[in-house]
């Protein structure tokens, strides 16, 4: 399902504060990266494409549709993973996906059966259909949460900062699932998290204070400081003139000692060396490089 966002603008009224102003986003088939820090809007954003929320201003479209005048119809092709994922505690995964089930209309019991035990398999939850929900830990909540929103089939998955405080094994197992239920859906999935996407998405968009910074393909936004990006380790003075004189996109401290990566049309130092840039050093120089 192709999805087009014009101009979309919220302002939230206590302030006034424009969470978004004026976004244009197109969406294709596969994973779509959405990438931004914390308050930048993404959420905001999501729940306006899931018709949590309603904008301001501007307008949705998919497959050329407006979404405003057919909600049902988007809906019926929609699954929705919110960053919070507060399910029922007392509840199974059988017992859940079955009151999900109903809650999209899905009536015949034994169609209800079939689209569960499809999830749960999807998911990896088989042998754990008698464990209360209560007791599922953070990575295994997030997997009933993937499995409530496939319920349906949907065209269109959202999903918003699903993989924030998983260990190292349960988010990689997470990130593989997300690859193998992306054919033939649109995913639009956010987080602040580069590595999360690096190698997940070919198309991206950066979000930052409510606007887009980057639209395009991964490849093309990383290799925007191609031959520009260098790595020096030297002593604290020459950190805090890499600071003052140009955008750094990382500082780690080996042995006491900074290791700055920085970027520049030319090294800036002796003993500087040029490095292959990763999403996140391209994502860091968008933003306006490491803060002080």
């Amino acid at each position: 399902m192709k999805i087009e966002i014009k101009n979309l603008t919220k302002v939230y009224p206590r302030g006034k504060k424009k969470a978004l102003n004026g976004v244009n986003i197109e969406i294709g088939q596969g994973i779509f990266g959405l990438i931004g820090r914390n308050g930048a809007g993404k959420t905001t954003l999501m729940r306006i494409v899931a018709t949590i929320m309603d904008a301001t201003d501007g307008e949705i479209y998919f497959d050329g549709k407006e979404l405003k005048a057919n909600k049902d119809e988007f809906r019926s092709s929609l699954g929705y993973l919110p960053q919070s994922t507060k399910l029922m505690p007392r509840m199974n995964i059988v017992e859940f996906l079955d009151y999900v089930c109903i809650l999209k209309g899905i009536k015949n019991k034994e169609e209800r059966k079939t689209r569960i035990a499809s999830a749960i398999e999807t998911v990896g939850l088989l042998g754990e259909e008698k464990k209360r929900l209560g007791k599922y830990s953070g990575g295994m909540l997030r997997r009933a949460g993937i499995a409530q929103a496939l319920i349906g089939d949907p065209k269109v998955l959202i999903i918003d900062e699903p993989t924030t405080g998983l260990d190292p094994e349960e988010r990689l197992y997470f990130l593989n699932l997300l690859s193998k239920i992306a054919m033939e859906r649109t995913i639009i999935f956010s987080t602040h998290i580069t590595a999360d996407i690096e190698h997940l998405c070919n198309n991206i968009c950066v979000l930052e204070q409510g606007e887009v910074k980057y639209l395009g393909e991964k490849g093309e936004f990383i290799n925007r400081i191609n031959g520009k990006l260098y790595e020096h380790s030297g002593s604290q003075y020459e950190e805090e003139q890499l600071r003052k004189d140009t955008v750094v996109t990382s500082v780690a401290y080996v042995d006491g000692r900074p290791r700055v990566r920085y970027v520049a049309e030319a090294p800036l130092f002796e003993g500087s060396v040029p490095v292959a840039p990763t999403l996140e050093d391209s994502y860091i120089y968008a933003l306006g490089g490491v803060k002080r």
